[in-house]
């Protein structure tokens, strides 16, 4: 029964235009996510709670569909099972040359659909999050990688006095690393985060150094 749902579900992209999910899933997820909105309050929640199987599946992106679609629904137990799936899978030891896994790859779209959320993601999220902080301690570049990503996702969550604080206080556990890498990957998602708004430009003009501002807006 689970499986024929979800395979009704999947149809949904054949009523899209040939190719429009070839180098881009979005328009994919949007229209599972509409065909879902608009089922009957029982169909409905059928859907819902056949959907956390793909969380679980070795598939191209039917990981990502779920989390998508839960952000698009604002549907907060498919969220917290991509938490909980994210915690099963784990958090590894890889070095900066490896090539990005599975699980890592899990970990880095369920903190960028957190990201996007738009109201408070939850107790279980917000954990998860204190989870992947906890890294921050590590000298491993996967478990750092994650703990930067999630240290700036909680400043975004966080309330606009005190976002400030925390972005410098990440920034002061990222820059002792003297990792590039990471610390391209920490500004990058800076940028992404704070500066479409002239708020948060300002507060990134006060935390980052000139060196820094330059990768930020370069």
């Amino acid at each position: 029964m689970t499986m024929a749902i979800l395979e009704q579900l999947q149809a949904q992209l054949a009523t899209l235009p040939a190719g429009s999910t070839k180098h881009d899933m979005e328009p994919g997820f949007e229209v599972m996510a509409e065909w879902i909105q608009a089922l009957s309050g029982g169909r409905r929640a059928e859907v819902l709670s056949a959907l956390p199987v793909w969380l679980q599946e070795a598939h191209p992106w039917h990981c990502r569909a779920v989390m998508e679609i839960a952000l698009r629904l604002g549907d907060q137990p498919l969220l917290d099972a991509a938490v909980r799936e994210a915690r099963s899978r784990g958090v590894h030891d890889l070095v900066e040359r490896d090539e990005y896994p599975p699980w890592l790859i899990f970990h880095l779209d369920l903190l960028s659909t957190v990201s996007r959320w738009r109201a408070d993601p939850g107790s279980e999220v917000r954990a998860y999050l204190r989870e992947l902080r906890s890294g921050v301690s590590t000298t491993s570049y996967s478990r750092r990688l994650l703990a930067i990503r999630a240290w700036f996702t909680e400043c975004l969550l966080g309330s606009a006095g005190r976002r400030k604080q925390c972005i410098s206080e990440g920034l002061a556990e990222l820059r002792p690393w003297r990792d590039p890498r990471l610390l391209r990957s920490g500004l990058s998602l800076l940028h992404a985060y704070f500066a479409s708004s002239a708020e948060g430009v300002a507060d990134l003009k006060e935390v980052l150094t000139s060196d820094e501002l330059a990768l930020v807006f370069s």
